[in-house]
């Protein structure tokens, strides 16, 4: 009888460590990686929307039109924008 416990022993053993190893993966995970990953995404979508919002296409033509037809003022509306 020992006989037949001792593999049924191994394997709860073994299934209880795997158990615990996943769960704390997913612990950190969750705790770490996750926060990191989501804070990341929102600094480059709020940095796309900044880009966005200063290098607008209407941004561009109505500095072209203050220039008036000043081609060095068109030439500044072109580097910034």
């Amino acid at each position: 009888m020992a006989l037949l416990l001792a593999p049924l022993r191994w394997l709860t053993s073994s299934i209880i460590r795997l158990a615990i190893f996943v769960g704390v993966l997913a612990a950190l995970y969750f705790l770490l990686l996750k926060p990191a990953i989501d804070s990341g995404e929102q600094k480059v979508r709020h940095g796309l929307n900044a880009l966005e919002k200063k290098a607008g296409p209407k941004r561009l033509a109505h500095c072209i039109e203050r220039a008036d037809g000043d081609v060095e003022k068109m030439k500044r509306c072109a580097r910034i924008f």
